[in-house]
């Protein structure tokens, strides 16, 4: 067979090897890149990867050292004989340490062959790596593996034609009767098989009971495999003294699931816009440098109670989607082995997905039926106290102005029958300047235009 490149024969002669240029543990690191350039990855910040035939994984049981010690092996073999090269063999016996091996991969992590960036990993948001092959969601075609997509995740599930999915057609049909609702919850898990936050919100997956909402995340994680993970729960949730790694595992997800049942939990807002906002991450691993990554998570919060909410951050109810479950399913009619049933039609709930991809991408967004707006919009209410004393004793018009100290008294006994969080005089005029009632100087005296309280409930003045 005719050969071709640097080192291509001019004729039918012998041709001897390329001459080696260097020695020590850069030979070496040079023979480990010939042997294995498409078998390890050196991940500059996370370490050496290894290629499983799907994807890249975190080398944690020593493959690499494993690969130098095969290259030694084998330059070892090259050394002897009546032809062998002396030099080589000096180069062996300098690398056969446990010093010289880290020597070779220290050396070897910055040749090309092997040399990446975190943000070289799972790149490109639209290739979607399953088991039968790696999808890529512009065109729904399937090609084989490749190392050289840099991918770090596969799904569980199998791209088909026509997947066997009738258990959970009968599932998620009966927990989600509404059509629009369950197309709704088809293009969020349509959505969240991209690599790429194009939707910066937190659904909600709320209601009490068997109404079968666990069932249902845990069938979408399953069938992603790696490309999703159930996060603790203090991830959107405040918590003093938050270690940042937990945002580490984040990396190449594309479904994040936060399940959380207590009640009274208060979101960690600042947390959750940023989680939601697609800005770049910084997180790290315990006992490991920071390092910088492109989120590509769709997360979702699944809870009985509803957590506590600011009702007055707009920022935050951009982001919110509250979708209840509200279906009850009878003991009698419960299912004990559902999940695995689910699990065994992975192909399935992958094939209900893309249908849900392909209607994400008809109808240019979301579309959020009414009733989710609806469910959204009374939780909002809900959380907003001071909205809610506002409507209920107050009188708003450019015509009336009332004091602060006068309305954070009213405040004060009516969030007492209410149950209502206490606000400090501070936050609570801090409340009403995002409300829209800033305070002005009139008569040497500050006064908040605009609302005053209802007769009933103390003084109100018209404005002069």
């Amino acid at each position: 067979m005719v050969r071709s490149g640097k080192y291509a024969p001019t004729s039918s002669a012998v041709v001897d090897p390329p001459v080696e240029r260097h020695s020590g543990q850069v030979r070496m690191a040079y023979r480990l890149a010939e042997a294995y350039a498409d078998k390890l990855l050196h991940v500059h910040a996370l370490g050496w990867h290894t290629w499983d035939g799907a994807r890249w994984v975190l080398d944690t049981r020593g493959a690499a050292s494993r690969a130098v010690l095969e290259v030694l092996r084998t330059a070892l073999v090259d050394s002897v004989g009546d032809d062998g090269d002396r030099s080589l063999r000096t180069d062996v016996r300098k690398c056969e340490s446990h010093n010289g091996i880290q020597g070779v991969l220290g050396v070897a992590a910055a040749l090309e062959q092997f040399a990446a960036t975190v943000q070289d990993l799972d790149a490109d948001p639209y290739l979607l790596n399953l088991a039968n092959g790696t999808l890529d969601l512009r065109t729904l075609t399937l090609a084989p593996h490749d190392p050289r997509d840099r991918i770090t995740k596969v799904a569980r599930a199998a791209h088909h034609d026509a997947p066997g999915d009738a258990t959970w057609r009968g599932h998620i049909e009966r927990v989600i009767p509404a059509d629009d609702v369950r197309s709704y919850l088809q293009r969020l898990a349509g959505v969240a098989l991209l690599g790429r936050v194009t939707e910066h919100i937190l659904p909600i997956l709320t209601g009490t009971g068997a109404n079968g909402k666990s069932v249902t995340y845990k069938a979408f994680c399953h069938a992603l495999g790696d490309y999703a993970s159930t996060a603790e729960p203090d991830l959107f949730m405040h918590r003093e003294g938050a270690h940042p790694t937990g945002e580490a595992d984040l990396m190449g997800r594309r479904l994040i699931v936060v399940s959380e049942s207590e009640r009274d939990r208060r979101l960690a807002e600042a947390t959750m816009k940023r989680l939601t906002g697609g800005d770049t991450i910084r997180a790290r691993r315990m006992r490991q440098d920071f390092f910088e990554f492109e989120p590509a998570h769709l997360p979702l919060l699944i809870t009985n109670h509803l957590p506590k909410v600011s009702g007055d951050d707009p920022a935050i109810w951009r982001r919110i989607r509250v979708i209840p479950f509200g279906v009850e399913i009878p003991p009698a009619e419960r299912d004990p082995h559902l999940d695995e049933r689910l699990q065994a039609e992975a192909d399935g709930v992958l094939a209900w997905m893309l249908a849900g991809w392909a209607d994400y991408r008809q109808r240019g967004g979301l579309d959020e039926p009414p009733s989710v707006m609806a469910a959204t919009d009374a939780y909002q209410l809900a959380s907003d106290a001071v909205g809610r004393f506002i409507a209920e004793c107050c009188n708003t018009s450019p015509a009336v102005k009332a004091t602060t100290s006068q309305l954070f008294d009213a405040w004060d006994r009516w969030r007492a029958a209410d149950g209502a969080e206490p606000l400090s005089l501070k936050a609570f005029g801090q409340a009403l300047d995002l409300k829209g009632y800033a305070v002005h100087r009139s008569n040497g005296k500050k006064w908040r235009l605009g609302i005053a309280l209802k007769p009933e409930d103390g003084d109100g003045h018209d404005a002069d």
